[in-house]
């Protein structure tokens, strides 16, 4: 369902032939650059030694994790049904496929959340309805750490639906497991409708991420021309 250029840029860094030393890899493999399908460039030679292995062949990867071939990821790493406790808390420890090294909240299995298919979908009638009947959803947490806001920037047509999500009480500033802000994950896939919404809402440009990235780093470390003109505009 969903794009990732820059989802996968810390785990996926120790497996590229750039992690693995300049020195060893020859000058024209170590300047080769890969781009999606969309445009977009991706931190990642998803022929890189170890990905199969990992991943699984060209056609044959989990639908619930990460296909690198095509650089987009499931609902066990962004968007998903997340486990709980008796209390109702979150879970947090080891993601799906280890796609993060860092601990988040435990995919429950089930695939995306309700707000996230509604997102997804594009329909925004549908999730103005849902929201209305459960506001505090605005906010709820999926796997990966995404917020709805954060699933916003996952897809053209959940970018379209950002300025509902922020009318609704959905918050800016909120930080996933990635260390991405919701302008940060438009950043990545460039989505210049989404980031312009958050942008009117009042974001935060110059936040930077866990890597001391800002949106502004990341659109061009994923050549998100459409974002990097909304940005520097």
């Amino acid at each position: 369902m969903v794009n990732v250029a820059m989802l996968t840029r810390i785990f996926l860094s120790t497996l590229s032939l750039a992690a693995r030393g300049a020195m060893a890899t020859p000058p024209a493999a170590a300047a080769a650059v890969h781009y999606r399908a969309d445009g977009v460039r991706i931190t990642h030679n998803p022929q890189a030694p170890g990905m199969a292995e990992r991943y699984g062949a060209p056609g044959a990867t989990d639908a619930d994790g990460f296909d690198p071939y095509a650089d987009t990821v499931g609902p066990g790493i962004y968007g998903g049904v997340v486990r709980r406790n008796d209390a109702g808390e979150v879970i947090i420890g080891r993601q799906y496929q280890g796609h993060n090294p860092r601990p988040g909240p435990v995919y429950a299995g089930g695939g995306y959340t309700p707000t996230s298919r509604l997102l997804s979908a594009g329909d925004a009638a549908a999730l103005a309805s849902w929201l209305d009947r459960f506001p505090e959803l605005a906010n709820e947490v999926s796997t990966g750490g995404a917020t709805p806001l954060h699933v916003c920037g996952m897809s053209r047509r959940a970018a379209a639906l950002t300025a509902l999500v922020v009318a609704r009480g959905g918050a800016l500033e909120a930080v996933d497991t990635y260390g991405f802000t919701p302008l940060h994950r438009m950043a990545s896939n460039n989505l210049a409708v989404g980031a312009r919404a958050l942008l009117a809402a009042g974001a935060d440009a110059h936040a930077t991420t866990s890597r001391g990235e800002t949106a502004l780093d990341i659109a061009r470390a994923s050549d998100a021309k459409d974002v990097i003109a909304v940005l520097e505009g």
